[in-house]
C-alpha cells in the first residue's frame, strides 16, 4: 500500500509527446460568418491557455479593448461603459472588441461576461476571426435590459486563427449605453486534453532502445501515455542548485504552449514513506514549507493538477512512523493546500487519500484498516477543506469500482462529520486486474504492494466515471515499486527505476 519513489531525470530528453485523453461533451455553437469591424487599436497577444482575455475586468481602465466607429467607451465604476449612437442598421455598425485571441481548432473554450444596458437593447457577442471571413465559433444574441445580467457559453473552436472577442452593438434605434463587465475567455482543462510528460522513464528507455523488439510496444501503450510527473528531494530539497520554482514553471508552460492539462506529484514531505523504499522527503518542516511554497509558485496560476503528497495523510494514523510528529505533519499540509489554493481557480489540489485496502481493510486477512471516520478526521485535519478533493488508490491496484466506492463513501463520511465537500480521482495505471478482493467475488484477489504478478495496465488518463472526477495514471506503469527482498519479486528494480520486464508485464496482462 506504499507508494513507490520514481526516478526522474533531470535534463529533459527530447522525445515526442502524444498526450492521450477522452474529449468530454462540450456545446458547440453555430459558427456563423460576420461582418468585421475595422479595430482602432490591438491588444496584445493573449495567454493560449487558461485565461485568454486581458483586462477583462475592468478594475483601473479599459487597455487593451478597442472601438469602432459609431461606439465611445470610458470606464465607469469598474465597468466598461460604451455608449452607442443612434441609428446605425446591423450589430456590427458599433463593436467592442478585444483582438489577438489565439484559438485552436478542436479545443474547448468558455466566454462569460456581465452585462446591462440603459434602455432595452439586443446586442451580439461573439468569438471570431479577425479577417475575412470572420467565421465564429461562438455567436450569440442576447436581450439586455437594465438589470445586470450574466451570461456564459462552452463552445468548441472549429478555426485555429488569432481572432477577436467582440460585442455587436450596433442597430439601436436610441442612443444607449451598454455596461460590460467580468469578461473573460477561458479555455477547459481535461477537454484540451492531458499533457505527457516528453522526458518520462518509459519514454527514455524506449529512446536508449530503439533497436529493441518492445521498444514500440512499451512507446504505443505506456510512454505516450505517462501524462504525470512527480516531484520532490530529488529534484530540489533547499540544498540542490536545482530551482524547484523554475522546474515547475518550465513543466507547466510547456504544458501551456501545447493547451495541455499538467499534472504533477507533490512528493517531499519529511519522513516519506516511513523509512520504506521511498524513503526520504525535505529535511525539516520548514525546509518543506520553502519547497512547497516554491513548487506552487511555479504553476504560477497556469491551469494544473496537482497531487499532493501520496501516503503521507493515512501514514499520519502510523505512531510508530510519526513518533510523535503527526501534528507537525498535519500542518505541512494545511500549509501547501493554503499554497496551491493561492494559484487560483485553475489549479486542482487532490490531498492524497490512500486507497480502499488501506482503509476499509482486506476482506481475505480481516484486518479493519484505518477506518473511514479515522480518514475522514485525518483529512480534515490536513487541508481537505482547502483542497476540494482527494486522490485514491496512488501507486496501487484495487479496481476502479473498488476505488470509486471507497472514494464515494469518504467524500460521503467528510460531509457528515466536518461539512467538508470534496471531489476524487482514481490513480487507473495498473488496476487493469484489480487488486482488492470485492465483495462477494472472491477470485477478483487481493495481491501485495510491491510489483506484484498478473497487474495489468489500466485506462488511460481521462474524465472520470461513476462519481470520480478524472481516472489518471498517477504511478508510471514499468516504474518498479522496490527491491526489498521480503515484498517484492526476486530481481526487482530499485524504487521508481524504469523495468521493460514490468511494463511488459502490465501491457500483457501477465
Amino acid at each position: 500500500m506504499l507508494c513507490r519513489l520514481p526516478i526522474t531525470r533531470v535534463t529533459p530528453r527530447p522525445f515526442p509527446a502524444a498526450a492521450s485523453s477522452v474529449l468530454t461533451a462540450v456545446l458547440l455553437a453555430a459558427a456563423v460568418p460576420l461582418a468585421g469591424p475595422a479595430p482602432v487599436a490591438r491588444a496584445a497577444a493573449s495567454a493560449t491557455y487558461g485565461e485568454l482575455a486581458t483586462n477583462g475586468s475592468f478594475t483601473s481602465d479599459t487597455a487593451d479593448w478597442w472601438q469602432s466607429a459609431n461606439v465611445s467607451t470610458s470606464h465607469s465604476d469598474g465597468a466598461l461603459r460604451a455608449s452607442v449612437v443612434a441609428g446605425t442598421v446591423d450589430p456590427w455598425d458599433a463593436v467592442v472588441g478585444q483582438d489577438g485571441i489565439e484559438l485552436r481548432e478542436d479545443a474547448a473554450y468558455t466566454l462569460s461576461f456581465d452585462a446591462r444596458s440603459s434602455v432595452a437593447a439586443d446586442i451580439r457577442a461573439t468569438v471570431q476571426m479577425g479577417v475575412d471571413p470572420y467565421t465564429a465559433p461562438l455567436d450569440h444574441t442576447v436581450a439586455l435590459g437594465t438589470t445586470t445580467r450574466h451570461f456564459q457559453w462552452t463552445f468548441t473552436s472549429d478555426v485555429r486563427t488569432t481572432g477577436q472577442i467582440t460585442f455587436q452593438l450596433g442597430g439601436q434605434a436610441a442612443a444607449t449605453d451598454v455596461v460590460l463587465d467580468n469578461v473573460s475567455l477561458t479555455t477547459s482543462t481535461v477537454r484540451e486534453g492531458f499533457y505527457t510528460d516528453p522526458a518520462n522513464n518509459a519514454a527514455a528507455w524506449v529512446e536508449d532502445n530503439a533497436g529493441d523488439p518492445r521498444a514500440t510496444k512499451i512507446s504505443e501503450a505506456i510512454a505516450d501515455h505517462n501524462s504525470v510527473k512527480w516531484y520532490g528531494d530529488w529534484d530540489a530539497d533547499g540544498n540542490s542548485a536545482t530551482d524547484i520554482e523554475a522546474e515547475v514553471s518550465d513543466y507547466v508552460g510547456a504544458a501551456a504552449a501545447k493547451g495541455r492539462l499538467p499534472v504533477l506529484v507533490a512528493y517531499d514531505i519529511p519522513g516519506r514513506d516511513c523509512g520504506g523504499a521511498s524513503s526520504g522527503g525535505a529535511g525539516s518542516p520548514d525546509q518543506y514549507k520553502a519547497w512547497i511554497s516554491k513548487f506552487a509558485r511555479g504553476i504560477g496560476g497556469r491551469p494544473a493538477i496537482v497531487v499532493l503528497e501520496p501516503d503521507a495523510v493515512a501514514q499520519a494514523a502510523d505512531e510508530a512512523c510519526m513518533k510523535g510528529g503527526a501534528e507537525a505533519r498535519f500542518d505541512m499540509l494545511w500549509y501547501a493546500n493554503q499554497r496551491l489554493q493561492e494559484q487560483g481557480e485553475f489549479v486542482r489540489t487532490y490531498l492524497d487519500a490512500g486507497n480502499a485496502t488501506w482503509t476499509l481493510g482486506d476482506s481475505t486477512t480481516g484486518a479493519q484498516g484505518i477506518g473511514l471516520q479515522k480518514m475522514a478526521e485525518l483529512l480534515n485535519r490536513s487541508g481537505a477543506s482547502i483542497a476540494g478533493g482527494v486522490s485514491v488508490n496512488v501507486s496501487n491496484f484495487d479496481s476502479t469500482d473498488v476505488s470509486n466506492d471507497y472514494g464515494r463513501r469518504l467524500a460521503a463520511q467528510l460531509r457528515a462529520d466536518f461539512g467538508v465537500t470534496v471531489e476524487w480521482v482514481v490513480d487507473t495505471s495498473r488496476n487493469g486486474n484489480g487488486g482488492y478482493v470485492v465483495p462477494g467475488s472472491p477470485s477478483s484477489g487481493h495481491v501485495g504492494f510491491c510489483n506484484p504478478a498478473d497487474r495489468k495496465l489500466g485506462v488511460t488518463s481521462r474524465a472520470g466515471e461513476d462519481g470520480a472526477e478524472y481516472f489518471l495514471w498517477i504511478k508510471n506503469p514499468g516504474d518498479s515499486d522496490g527491491a526489498d527482498p521480503i515484498h517484492c519479486p526476486a530481481g526487482s528494480p530499485p524504487a521508481g527505476q524504469f523495468s521493460p520486464d514490468l511494463a511488459e508485464a502490465l501491457i500483457d496482462g501477465s
